[in-house]
């Protein structure tokens, strides 16, 4: 989960701040950032998910504070991994974040086949797609070199 910047530099994920509109700060926000030139990008597999969310009929022009985790499941994972990465090497980063996604998918299938059992389709269609959000953004971390940043 890496991203080579426009300045030559290598690009971390991050979750950060994203305030839309002076009014909507969205917290947990996955992005690539580069130290050197402080450039950041959203990371492409949420982008449109973010894009979605903004341009929803619920979003009150107050002022408001989310985040972003609780509404994307990739988000989620990536907040709960480096909240609870305690180690100094990169092997065991990407160790935790295998581990959080593992658990967090073993969890949406358990909440698929209890769906399934009480006929709710609704709920079904949900989880789906929750770990749709899961299984674009799990394939990135085995392919990672080791540049994550907390």
């Amino acid at each position: 989960m890496f991203k080579t910047c426009d300045c030559g530099q290598m690009m971390k994920l991050e979750l950060r701040k994203l305030i839309h509109e002076r009014k909507t700060r969205i917290c947990h926000v996955p992005v690539y950032a580069c130290q050197a030139c402080k450039k950041y990008e959203l990371l492409p597999l949420i982008k449109s998910e973010l894009l979605r969310y903004l341009s929803s009929p619920g979003q009150e022009p107050r002022r408001t504070r989310v985040s972003f985790a609780d509404i994307n499941e990739s988000a989620y994972v990536l907040r709960e991994a480096f909240r609870t990465y305690e180690g100094d090497s990169v092997a065991e980063l990407q160790a935790r974040c295998m581990k959080v996604f593992d658990e967090r998918v073993n969890m949406l299938l358990d909440l698929f086949s209890y769906a399934q059992n009480l006929g709710d389709d609704d709920w079904m269609r949900q989880i789906e797609g929750r770990l749709e959000q899961l299984s674009s953004i799990k394939s990135l971390i085995p392919e990672n070199s080791g540049n994550y940043s907390r």
